[in-house]
């Protein structure tokens, strides 16, 4: 849909480019799916627009309920005060759809600046919450708190639950969001209960479950960022928050934090904001409807009564009324929200007598936590007990729900004996005071009890007789629903809402000895779906949670085996190889596949210790993994297993040396991919054919077709970038890059930099950004700074050593090398070597050894040690010859026939380097350009596909 347009309808203009909607000049707040349904209907304005056409513009590749529709298009009417009578813009057509009727002024929008770039990124969308309703008598609080964020880089806005803290933080934080150009980020810790999981929730909403339990990578994200973090809710977990908090603004100079709880951080520079209630209308007689009106606690009474669809006025004998309940209720916006609710139940004057007579609340001037348990259990006893007994039961039950619930789960844990269709009307009417709230944001509608109503429910819930079987129920229908999702990669956005019940029906069922067993079941089960969506802090908890409770019986079992599996594979993303955890638990995880006898689940374990292995620098120990799971495919007609098992044999093969060898498997790859493009779905999450393109491109190169192996790491790269997912781009531009790296082509190492950087920095992926710093000083070597380059290497390979990650280790302990003699440190540079070679035999790097052998040639040579060189020379170019890598046969050559040059023997160079010339007529290279340079040839045409740079 073009958004480059403004509609103006009655007293309104929509401006769809700016995601605004104007009553007469003023905002009005909207939610995005509503704003999304109405720029539908008012851009085809006077014809009918189909329900299922609305459902496919505002949520494209979603299956979503009409249900969900129809609330979004209530909002709208609301909004624009949409009625039967004289304001009437959308109808519904029966059996057609809805269509957008008031006249319709349409303009031309003026054009953004040249050359804006959109704010928001495709890969870390801006999750800001917005405010259903408009906010009232907060504007002097927004204000104040937008200057008290310009000047402290921590604000905490502190007040008593249900006064209005977070709708005065989220609106504030809108108004900031301009001074932070958009990086701003809304956290709520309401639905964890840990204090442990502070740092994962925030890592989290930043985009980095990957690396939730490393708050280093937390500072290294926000380091260099001017953003603003809003914490929600924080006052069960106000030490760690307060902890948190300081560290970061200790690390990340260009943070700001904005903070709602119960209590003050007590953290260092913290500015304290204590939000006040809302202004109520003095004591006195004559007070008329416009004079309360004047006072937002009035204004918001008033506001949410009519909300409720009571055509409900506030008149000059009922003023007085309304203005002692506000100041009855002191001004807090929840108490407020909650009287009015019940107005179109029971009427003014029903509820004003009601809590006369039976609700009294006290507002301390000492925030302690019992005081504040007691103030707002004194405002929801008033709210509770004017509820019907079966809402009261209902609402009691729904406390065991954590966080957002969909409407199966409500019905089956919290009303088994009921009929189905009064159940639903008892959580409607719920709904409709204002006790449950509403997400329909979503495909399905979600509900929620507020964080206040849920504590206080929960404590009677606690002291009722029905908590051990409402709590059974709870846990026995998350074991079930868990064990329905299914598929490569199920419900992404459930797993992360239902997380927090997921949580507790675990908790629970480890809480009994009874319940053991069924406790293992829903880890093993859940695990899997942790790891798919990369929630790796949770998997690796749930994991060593459940092993720990592991009764003997189920010690072995095929439970065992798949929660030592997940354990390892998020033990060793989280960077927690070294201590030998990750590897334990595969290792432990695989015997027990072959004890069972379960090769399909035996080649998925292999194939991911294998790449833990290959993070270990372990590549002789991962070859022979390799070819125990190839030896699982005979007799076996699995192209999917099969696709695998060469991919991972060619990297295999590849890395250990044999180049032919690999290739061979990855065409193999190509060619099952061809005929069954499943094959290219992968469950333990890696992207196979990619990796496959990768070695392949290398192969060409090192196989001395070098015009083919840049046009195959462009393409794949590309592909990789396509893709959309990071970890799969870094590795497509680490792996396929390297062609340039091999031909030294500067101009494009520093642009695969510059990418692993950009990447890297974005997500968090701190092996990456150490990789790119490898390359910058390979780029700095060949540019004739050694000094500067090794230097740069020498810091991404601690980095990288911290991490586990040795997969680099070897080419950068070999080009530090060559730097520290391009610095005539002959000394070192030969220590480097023997740390170099010594790494390549430990692990197997063998692919490497060549290159080693020349670059130690090389620093022999500029020694005066012409003999070594030369052994070192021919030593690389027969070991090439043997792997297939002509390449660096003919990079040992040129240096070898450099070296008899040097020492006047001219006739030794033909030889040499003839037959290697010879062999590679239409291609071009920078070796092959120094090989024809010493033969005397002139260097010629470059080759049709090569770039100039060769």
């Amino acid at each position: 849909m073009n958004a480059e347009w403004r509609a103006q309808f009655g007293p309104f203009t929509l401006s769809p480019a700016e995601r605004l909607l104007e009553q007469d000049g003023v905002a009005v707040r909207l939610g995005g799916r509503a704003l999304d349904v109405l720029i539908a209907l008012v851009a085809a304005a006077g014809a009918v627009v189909a329900k299922r056409d609305l459902l496919a513009t505002v949520w494209p590749n979603m299956v979503v309920e009409e249900g969900s529709l129809r609330f979004h298009i209530v909002a709208i009417r609301k909004a624009l005060g949409d009625s039967a009578g004289q304001h009437r813009y959308i109808v519904n057509v029966a059996n057609q759809g809805y269509s957008f009727v008031a006249p319709v002024n349409r303009i031309a929008a003026a054009s953004a600046p040249a050359g804006r770039v959109a704010d928001a990124r495709p890969d870390a969308p801006l999750r800001l919450p917005s405010l259903s309703t408009q906010v009232l008598g907060r504007d002097e609080e927004v204000g104040l708190l937008s200057a008290a964020l310009a000047r402290y880089r921590l604000v905490s806005i502190v007040g008593a639950g249900g006064i209005g803290k977070t709708t005065v933080a989220i609106t504030a934080m809108h108004a900031a969001s301009a001074d932070f150009a958009g990086d701003v980020h809304f956290v709520d810790f309401s639905c964890i209960t840990a204090a442990e999981l502070v740092l994962a929730t925030l890592a989290g909403a930043l985009g980095m479950a990957h690396r939730a339990d490393d708050p280093r990578a937390l500072e290294a994200h926000l380091a260099e960022r001017k953003a603003l973090l809003v914490l929600d809710c924080c006052e069960h977990v106000i030490d760690a928050v307060a902890t948190l908090v300081e560290s970061l603004l200790r690390h990340c100079p260009g943070i700001r934090v904005l903070v709602t709880s119960r209590e003050v951080l007590r953290a260092a520079g913290e500015y304290v904001y204590r939000l006040q209630p809302l202004a109520c209308p003095p004591d006195g007689d004559g007070l008329t409807g416009a004079q309360a009106l004047a006072y937002p606690a009035v204004k918001l009474f008033v506001e949410r009564a009519a909300a409720g669809g009571l055509d409900f006025m506030l008149s000059d004998q009922d003023a007085p009324l309304v203005a002692r309940l506000c100041r009855d209720l002191d001004g807090i916006a929840l108490a407020i929200e909650l009287a009015a609710s019940r107005i179109d139940a029971l009427g003014l004057h029903a509820v004003t007598r009601h809590f006369d007579a039976g609700a009294s609340l006290s507002w301390p001037g000492r925030r302690t936590a019992n005081a504040r348990h007691q103030t707002l259990r004194a405002t929801l006893d008033w709210s509770f007990n004017l509820l019907p007994a079966a809402e009261r039961r209902l609402l009691r039950r729904l406390s065991v729900l954590t966080g957002t619930f969909s409407l199966d789960a409500a019905l089956a844990i919290c009303c088994p004996e009921q009929d189905q269709f009064a159940a639903v009307e008892l959580l409607a009417n719920l709904v409709s005071k204002s006790l449950v709230a509403v997400n329909a944001g979503g495909a399905t509608l979600r509900y929620r009890l507020l964080d206040t109503t849920r504590s206080y429910c929960r404590t009677l819930l606690q002291g009722s007789d029905e908590l051990a079987a409402v709590t059974q129920r709870h846990a026995e229908f998350f074991q079930r629903w868990i064990g329905r999702l299914d598929g490569p990669s199920p419900h992404a956005e459930l797993i992360e809402q239902d997380l927090p019940n997921l949580r507790a029906a675990l908790d629970w069922f480890l809480r009994d000895r009874q319940h053991a067993s069924r406790a293992i079941e829903l880890a093993a089960q859940t695990c899997p779906l942790l790891l798919q969506h990369s929630q790796l802090v949770e998997c690796s908890r749930w994991a060593q949670a459940a092993l720990q409770h592991l009764p003997p019986a189920l010690a072995g079992s095929q439970l065992e085996m798949r929660l030592q599996r997940a354990l390892g594979q998020a033990l060793m993303f989280l960077g927690s190889g070294r201590n030998g955890r990750a590897s334990a638990a595969y290792r432990r995880s695989i015997a027990l596949a072959e004890q069972l006898g379960d090769l399909a689940e035996l080649l998925q374990l292999l194939s991911g210790y294998l790449v833990l292995l290959h993070r270990e620098g372990a590549y002789t120990e991962a070859l022979a993994i390799a070819h125990q799971a190839q030896s699982l495919l005979q007799g076996r007609d699995d192209p999917q297993a099969r696709f695998m098992v060469d991919a991972l044999m060619g990297v295999c093969l590849h890395l250990v040396g044999q180049v032919e060898a690999a290739r061979r498997h990855w065409e193999n790859c190509f060619s099952y991919a061809a005929s069954a493009p499943h094959v290219l779905d992968s469950s333990v999450g890696f992207e196979y054919h990619i990796r496959a393109l990768c070695g392949l491109s290398r192969t060409l190169w090192l196989s001395g077709r070098p015009a083919q192996a840049y046009a195959l790491a462009a393409e794949t790269i590309l592909k990789a970038k396509h893709h959309g997912h990071a970890v799969t781009y870094c590795l497509a531009l680490i792996w396929a890059g390297s062609v340039y790296s091999y031909a030294e082509d500067v101009e494009r190492i520093t642009a695969v930099a510059d990418e692993l950087e950009r990447v890297g920095k974005q997500h968090s992926l701190e092996p990456y950004r150490n990789t790119a710093d490898i390359l910058y000083g390979q780029v700095l070597l060949l540019q004739g700074q050694p000094a500067a380059g090794g230097e740069r290497i020498r810091d991404a390979v601690e980095s990288l050593h911290a991490y586990g990650y040795e997969m680099l280790t070897s080419m950068a302990l070999t080009l530090m090398a060559r730097g520290l003699s391009d610095l005539a440190l002959h000394a070192a540079s030969l220590s480097m070597c023997e740390q170099a070679e010594a790494t390549i035999r430990r692990g197997g790097d063998l692919l490497r050894l060549p290159e080693f052998l020349t670059t130690r040639g090389r620093c022999q040579a500029n020694m005066a040690r012409p003999a070594d060189a030369e052994q070192s020379f021919l030593a690389a170019m027969a070991l090439a010859q043997q792997q297939g890598a002509w390449s660096e046969q003919l990079r040992a050559s040129v240096a070898l026939a450099e070296l008899r040059l040097a020492q006047g023997d001219a006739d030794a160079v033909a030889p040499l380097l003839l037959p290697l010339v010879e062999a590679a007529r239409q291609e071009q290279s920078p070796d092959l350009a120094r090989a024809r340079a010493l033969l005397g040839h002139p260097r010629g045409d470059a080759a049709p596909g090569v770039p100039a740079a060769l």
